[in-house]
């Protein structure tokens, strides 16, 4: 449109800022411990109370195939999954986010305290399955989170949320929400496309040894907790 010479524009309003967010890994970070090892030890726990033995079965066959290497994580995992989604009831659901409560890393916790003082935004983001990622989230006090969608049935694509996917999603939900991703919490190698966004804080979570390693030889900062 052609703007007359007596014509003025209009003046833009404000601009809103992007939100501070940190990103926190689930397994060895915000958890003390791993999800999936804790969902296998409370489903076969209640599968023995309720005489679910063709299942506790087919559990106990995934992780031998898995220990002899016979099957990958992934091909172990996905079924393990499956069976939580079809056996457990929501109460179910709601004890066993209660038990991942109580695996909470409090030490964290506490350090995330100082960003939420500051305005920060959570984001929890794991390769773990969408079937507790929602209670556990609210359970943290967390503003939302990523998660690998469990497909409705087992013979649909199961695609995990890791290394630049996870990176992409996390960064795709921050835009969507008018945040700024600008520090990431993990504690494993999977998690480095996060670690490489330019200009954020680096909280190392009981690294796997050679994340720290990998992150100087890049000249990146990072703070051990």
């Amino acid at each position: 449109m052609k703007i007359s010479s007596g014509a003025s524009l209009p003046a833009e309003g404000p601009k809103c800022e992007a939100l501070p967010c940190v990103v926190v890994d689930l397994d060895g970070t915000l958890l003390r411990g791993n999800s999936l090892h804790m969902l296998v030890r409370f489903m076969a726990a209640k599968l023995r109370r309720r005489r679910g033995y063709w299942r506790l079965l087919r559990i106990g066959g995934l992780l031998g195939l898995r220990r002899l290497r016979l099957i990958s994580h992934t091909e172990m995992k996905h079924p393990v999954h499956r069976m939580a989604a079809e056996s457990m009831t929501e109460a179910d659901m709601e004890h066993f986010v209660s038990v991942l409560g109580a695996a909470l890393n409090r030490k964290l916790l506490e350090r995330l305290d100082g960003y939420r003082r500051r305005g920060y935004r959570f984001l929890l983001a794991s390769a773990a399955p969408d079937l507790y990622l929602p209670r556990l989230t609210a359970l943290a006090g967390f503003d939302g989170f990523i998660a690998t969608p469990l497909p409705a049935s087992a013979g649909e694509a199961y695609t995990e949320t890791r290394g630049e996917r996870k990176r992409d999603l996390c960064l795709d939900y921050a835009a969507r929400e008018g945040w700024k991703i600008e520090a990431v919490a993990t504690d494993h190698p999977d998690d480095l496309p996060l670690l490489l966004l330019p200009g954020i804080s680096r909280l190392l979570v009981s690294p796997a040894p050679d994340l720290p390693d990998e992150l100087r030889r890049r000249s990146l900062d990072f703070e051990i907790i």
